[in-house]
């Protein structure tokens, strides 16, 4: 690693919680070695053998890039980044949590649910050894935790669970249904959480491209959800449908700087651009369409608006609620604009009879 930062192994490490062992993979900032008073925020991030190494696939997140690069431009403040590495065929089993609402019976793999218990392994096993060798700063504020698919899934329980340890979440392509690609009967495996958290920042997205696999529609219901409870939107909550991705790893490692800027950031920059996307036609007889607003600060962090203001220019043709659906009232043709951040967008939108 060119520029000061560095990578370490930590292999089997033992886990009293699920009786096995797996490796760590840790990344050190470019200060780490030459100022040895200073201390560091942590990110936990599961799947750890793909964070920074090529995974199954030949892909990797390459998270250490994106870091040294975000710290270099003074972007973001050193971090500590722990990659935990999953046990394969184990993983769906202790990325599932036994919650009222998931009903992993009804998964298209079976699982016998460990979530619980790989929770445990991470707060009473893996963060302590971590505080207690490496100079972290231990606290909530300071601790974050991401993954995606199912590693989203299972942030997303642990973080709702236990915001006395993590108190900043990056929620990635979460698997939070599971849904039958030949009936499209659709299986939740979220529990959604009653009370607003002590969690300052919150990052969920997903890509466009995903299939059945993960559904705008799904994703952005947990985020509403989590804004019915009181989280504020874009700041404390902020959510990202980036239209072209996949479910890869190379797509995920594309728009890291997004979430890494949301969770360890200095104050959010100015907004640069706004484009408001989504559909430029919509039926009388539906289905439903959600315009999907995304503003690109000076930073380079790319988040859907959850809450913009939005305006139409005729209302007799159609309204728009404020998350961002159209509400189609009779034919014709008419203007959106979408406001965030000082910055304006503006879309054309015709209705038509079905």
């Amino acid at each position: 690693m060119t520029n000061g930062s560095s990578l370490l192994r930590i292999e089997n490490f033992y886990s009293a919680s699920l009786d096995n062992s797996r490796e760590l993979f840790v990344y050190l900032p470019p200060s780490y070695r030459h100022h040895m008073a200073m201390h560091y925020p942590v990110l936990y991030m599961h799947d750890g053998q793909n964070v920074f190494h090529p995974a199954f696939n030949g892909y990797s997140w390459n998270v250490h890039e994106t870091v040294d690069r975000l710290v270099s431009l003074s972007l973001m403040e050193e971090i500590i980044v722990v990659g935990v590495a999953n046990r394969g065929t184990e993983r769906s089993d202790e990325f599932t949590h036994d919650l009222a609402g998931v009903e992993y019976r009804e998964d298209k793999v079976t699982v016998q649910p460990k979530g619980l218990l790989y929770e445990s392994f991470l707060i009473d096993e893996v963060k302590p050894y971590i505080d207690a060798v490496f100079r972290t700063k231990p606290g909530p504020e300071h601790t974050a935790l991401m993954g995606s698919s199912r590693g989203g899934q299972v942030t997303y329980h642990i973080g709702f669970r236990r915001p006395d340890v993590f108190g900043k979440l990056a929620i990635v392509s979460p698997y939070f249904y599971c849904v039958d690609p030949g009936s499209s009967a659709e299986v939740p495996l979220v529990h959604l959480f009653r009370e607003q958290q002590s969690l300052s920042r919150i990052w969920i997205d997903l890509g466009g491209r995903e299939g059945t696999l993960v559904m705008e529609k799904h994703v952005r219901g947990v985020a509403e959800h989590l804004l019915a409870i009181g989280y504020a939107p874009d700041s404390e909550l902020a959510y990202y449908l980036d239209a072209e991705a996949e479910h890869v790893e190379h797509d995920w490692a594309a728009r890291l700087a997004s979430p890494l800027l949301h969770l360890f950031g200095s104050e959010p920059a100015p907004v640069d651009m706004l484009k408001l996307c989504g559909c430029e036609e919509v039926s009388m007889a539906g289905p439903a369409c959600r315009l999907n607003p995304v503003a690109v600060r000076t930073d380079g962090l790319t988040q859907s608006v959850l809450r913009p203001l939005y305006t139409v220019e005729d209302r007799s043709v159609l309204n728009v609620l404020e998350d961002g659906t159209i509400v189609p009232l009779t034919t014709g043709e008419t203007v959106i604009t979408a406001e965030y951040g000082g910055v304006q967008a503006t879309r054309k939108v015709r209705v038509t009879a079905g």
